[in-house]
Order: structure tokens, then C-alpha cells, then sequence
């Protein structure tokens, strides 16, 4: 489904990727090379609008205002619960939900509040609404790296107990590193649905998006990509 602009047919859809995601989400290689879990399930979703797509990796501060002058048509990992410009922006409907939990040793306690004292592995600089209450009291202690991939191989090899994550990381972690869940438990904390923010200066309609979104879903193209990483859509 081209779009007309001014007679002038539009055939591509532009897409910006969040810089510094963590694979599966996002493999950063040389230009014009960008892969992972974001790019090809946006592909999917403009070939369903019947349109090729090109992808533009922007770091975080600066994709906003890409999506405001329309330089990129549309960004497709975000959430309406974290995202800071609602107002300047439109949103699709939910592509899947991001499932953050604490993977720890078996048995794993049913509330979070029962690991006082236990040092949680973290993210540099991230945010954890249920959680950054309990650090700043010292009910529990904070111990940050650097990427998801760096905090999983410290819990396989046992340098630590806990992490947090979400679960798309252990299970394409669990790929290649199987025993990564032997004798150990998820504790749930919260989850976020994952959608589209769109230009509203862009060239993709939130109208012909949903029903791309609606199509990969029932087509069970959406659901293949994510087995391709290890992980289901939720």
C-alpha cells in the first residue's frame, strides 16, 4: 500500500532504531547492516503496508525530534507508559509485551520484598520502578553492568545470585548457553506493552500500521521472528 504525497509516490517506510539496544533487539555491524529482533519485525510490518523500509540507528536523545520533523517515519520499541512526548506523538496499537523479572535460584520467593538483603544484578543508568524504592532504603543492593549479556554471564558462571532483565534477553541468552535456567526461577515484576510511535509528519497512518500489526500477528509472522531469537511473543 504506497502512499500519495503531493503526487508523488511513497513506497518506503522510514524507521528509527533506538542505538544501544541489546541483541536480540538490535545488532550493531557496519552500516547498512543493521539486524535483530526491532529491524525484522518492522520489515515485516512494511511489507504488510506492501512497502520496503529503511532503518536509521539514533541515539536516544535524538530520535525524538527526528520523529517530530518526520525525518523517520516511525520508531518500534517504545511504550505510551515510558514514553516522554505523548503529546507530539501518535502510537499503534501493541505489537507484544516486555516482560521484566528476577531470575535467581530455586525456589525463587513469590514477592519481591522477600529478597531483603540480596544483591540484584542492574543495568548502568536504568530505571526500575518497583525496585529503585527498595535500593534507595537498602532493603536491597544494586550491583550495575553494563549490558544484559554481561549481567547473564555473571549469574551462569555464579559471581552473582540475581538479576533483573527482561525475558527476551534469557531466552535468546538460553540459545547458546542452555543451562543458564537449571536450578534457577523467574520472579515476574511488571510488564510493558511494545508499540509504534509515528511521525505525525511521516508517511505511515496509524490506521494502515494497526492493520499491518493485526496481519503479521494473525499470520503467525510475528510469532516466527520471535521463535527465530528464542523467545515468544507475549
Amino acid at each position: 500500500m504506497s502512499v500519495q504525497v503531493f503526487g508523488e509516490e511513497i513506497t518506503e517506510v522510514r524507521v528509527g532504531v533506538p542505538a544501544g539496544l541489546a541483541p536480540p533487539l538490535l545488532f550493531e555491524g557496519k552500516p547498512n547492516e543493521t539486524k535483530g529482533l526491532v529491524v525484522d519485525y518492522a520489515t515485516a510490518l512494511a511489507e504488510a503496508m506492501g512497502r520496503k523500509s529503511s532503518f536509521s540507528v539514533i541515539t536516544r536523545y535524538r530520535l525524538d525530534g527526528y520523529l517530530f520533523k518526520g525525518q523517520v517515519d516511525m520508531m518500534c520499541y517504545t511504550s505510551k507508559v515510558w514514553a516522554s512526548s505523548q503529546d507530539q506523538l501518535d502510537f499503534s496499537k501493541p505489537l507484544f509485551m516486555k516482560r521484566e523479572v528476577i531470575i535467581g535460584p530455586a525456589p525463587m520467593p513469590k514477592k519481591i520484598t522477600d529478597l531483603k538483603n540480596k544483591t540484584i544484578g542492574t543495568m548502568l543508568q536504568y530505571v526500575y520502578p518497583k525496585l529503585d524504592p527498595l535500593f534507595a532504603s537498602k532493603q536491597l543492593i544494586r550491583e550495575d553492568s553494563l549490558s544484559e549479556e554481561a549481567n547473564l554471564k555473571k549469574l551462569l558462571n555464579g559471581r552473582i545470585q540475581y538479576i533483573v532483565t527482561d525475558e527476551i534477553f534469557i531466552d535468546y541468552f538460553k540459545l547458546k548457553h542452555p543451562k543458564i535456567e537449571i536450578n534457577r526461577e523467574r520472579l515476574f515484576m511488571q510488564e510493558y506493552p511494545i508499540s509504534c510511535s509515528l511521525s505525525r509528519k511521516g508517511h505511515v497512518k496509524v490506521k494502515d500500521l494497526n492493520e499491518a500489526i493485526d496481519k503479521i500477528k494473525a499470520n503467525g509472522t510475528l510469532e516466527k521472528i520471535f521463535s527465530k531469537y528464542g523467545a515468544m511473543v507475549k
